[in-house]
């Protein structure tokens, strides 16, 4: 069941959260505008006297209104989604999956690009619909009731029964980050309705199948992402092991909200400069919903359940509808070797992007449009 859905974005949870932000009390420690500990103190007093004294909420309530939402009803539960219908009558639809830590918000500027594309340079005759859901748990989105349901493959079969309130028999899928993982299922559990997935390479296993040699470059990559698993992995060490406990501190405290989120959007990013008045915008825009809805702890439950059955990743063998990748040198680990992907996946795009990083659909959407829109011209 669709119905219409009204934003709760009140008045006095803002002043609430404006009076928590100016009374925050800070760590003893104090790193001025050294990044190696973590978010910086610097970094994360202009962020919270950002969000606390200039952040336009006015604004992001307008942003958030003029945006198409719906919500679907499935055994009970909300799922929150934006669908973007495009005006042109040949349109595809396209479900598109976020991942942490951001919202549907990090995929909303692609919605013109893929709904009207020849605005921007492309073909009236490449226009999709596009559907935006908020992960169970995310935003505006109501948790799953069970562990089980905040899976990879349990939600790509969530998708495909929204996709099936929507009136979408057939559809395109993509998604990045903890979306590449629920795209994927979906194009494992639903082949006779997914026309093709597009895909980060958070979509590869971090492991070549079997008893395979790695090559020099693949072994290079390897490394690579086991460095970085070192050093910045420690994130998804706590949210995948002991979620609860940091949940309890950032459901309190908006500013450690803040800090913890603009650590990743800092690094993961190609270059975002987190003291920009225009990023702390989109890092803050995310945190406010996390704020509002209370669920930055049920948004950690998908690294809690990462390898429950059946699994994180897939053997890619067993996609057997086409698939497209888009990489790029700043996301996390780098571009693998393509030969590496292809003894996970059989490929039928394999796209390098000159520019962004995690973050894609914000950074650079208009990369990442043309490249989703030019993947499903082929299987149109």
């Amino acid at each position: 069941m669709t119905t219409p859905f009204t934003l709760p974005v009140p008045d006095e949870q803002v002043g609430a959260l404006r009076a928590r932000l100016l009374a925050t009390r800070w760590p003893s420690y104090d790193s001025r505008d050294d990044r190696s500990l973590g978010t910086s103190s610097d970094d994360a007093r202009r962020l919270a006297q950002y969000w606390a004294n200039q952040f336009d909420f006015d604004s992001l309530r307008q942003r958030l209104a003029a945006l198409p939402h719906e919500n679907v009803t499935i055994d009970g539960a909300a799922v929150h989604l934006v669908h973007a219908r495009s005006p042109h009558q040949q349109a595809v639809p396209v479900i598109m999956t976020h991942g942490w830590p951001s919202s549907f918000l990090e995929i909303v500027p692609l919605i013109e690009r893929m709904t009207e594309p020849e605005r921007f340079g492309g073909r009236a005759e490449d226009a999709c619909h596009l559907v935006i859901p908020s992960l169970p748990g995310f935003g505006f989105s109501s948790p799953a009731r069970s562990l089980e349901g905040y899976t990879g493959a349990a939600i790509a079969d969530l998708w495909a029964r929204v996709m099936t309130s929507l009136g979408y028999e057939r559809f395109f899928a993509s998604g990045g980050d903890i979306g590449a993982r629920v795209t994927s299922w979906l194009g494992v559990r639903h082949p006779q309705r997914v026309r093709g997935i597009h895909v980060s390479s958070n979509a590869l296993r971090v492991a070549l199948p079997g008893e395979a040699v790695p090559t020099v470059d693949e072994r290079a990559y390897l490394v690579r992402r086991e460095q970085w698993a070192t050093a910045e992995g420690g994130y998804m060490h706590v949210q995948q092991t002991k979620p609860l406990s940091l949940a309890y501190g950032l459901s309190d405290s908006p500013a450690g909200l803040a800090a913890w989120l603009a650590e990743k959007w800092g690094s993961w990013s190609d270059g975002l400069d987190c003291a920009s008045t225009e990023v702390m915008d989109i890092i803050l825009s995310h945190a406010s919903l996390y704020w509002i809805s209370n669920t930055i702890a049920t948004s950690f439950l998908p690294y809690f359940v990462y390898d429950w059955p059946p699994g994180a990743r897939l053997d890619g063998a067993q996609v057997k509808v086409p698939v497209g990748f888009y990489l790029s040198a700043a996301e996390i680990g780098g571009i693998p070797p393509e030969s590496f992907a292809r003894r996970q996946f059989e490929i039928a795009r394999w796209s390098v992007l000159p520019r962004g990083g995690h973050f894609m659909a914000t950074e650079e959407p208009g990369l990442l449009a043309d490249d989703l829109l030019a993947f499903i011209r082929a299987f149109r």
